[in-house]
Order: C-alpha cells, then structure tokens, then sequence
C-alpha cells in the first residue's frame, strides 16, 4: 500500500466539507445543468476576482510587519523540534495586526 500524503488528505477533507456547504446552501450539487457555459465561466471569474483581492490584502498584512502572536496562544499550541527548529502549527495561534 503506498503511503498517504497527509496534504492531500487534507486538502481532500476541505474538499468534501466545502461540498457539503455548498449543497446545504444551494440544495444542489455541480452536477446541475441549469447553468450555460458562460454563467459556469463568470462563477469561476467572480471566485478568482475573490481570491485575488484576499492574496492582495494578506500580501500587504505580511509586509507591514505589522503581526503578532498572544502569549497565550503560543502556550497553547502544539510544538515541535526538528533538527534544531521549533515548529508551531500556525493554525493553533491567534495571530493579530499591531
């Protein structure tokens, strides 16, 4: 059995979650046909129009240097050394704009 690549599980699971949203919401799954070829084509622009405003805002957060994370969180959170480094699982921080 080959091993498992635990990013693509991952990825797989938000997938499947992001599925279940979508049908809760819509009660409809992508298997509809009620859609043309251009509305299907300015869904998908609107989603990447979306995505490049959030790529934007978070370019401009990173390089104002302008993050920290609490205390508390940090105590928090799952830590891991290997070969020298500490590794903590950014999702287990609150990190916040200064």
């Amino acid at each position: 059995m080959k091993p498992q690549d635990k990013i693509v599980s991952a990825v797989i699971e938000r997938f499947i979650l992001r599925s279940d949203a979508g049908i809760t919401k819509y009660g409809t799954t992508l298997d509809r046909s009620d859609l043309s070829v251009d509305q299907w084509l300015t869904h998908l622009q609107e989603e990447l129009m979306d995505a490049t405003l959030y790529i934007e805002k978070l370019k401009q957060v990173v390089s104002s240097g302008t993050l920290c994370m609490t205390a508390d969180s940090y105590m928090r959170a799952d830590k891991q050394t290997i070969d020298g480094f500490l590794y903590v699982r950014i999702s287990d921080l609150d990190i916040l704009p200064i």
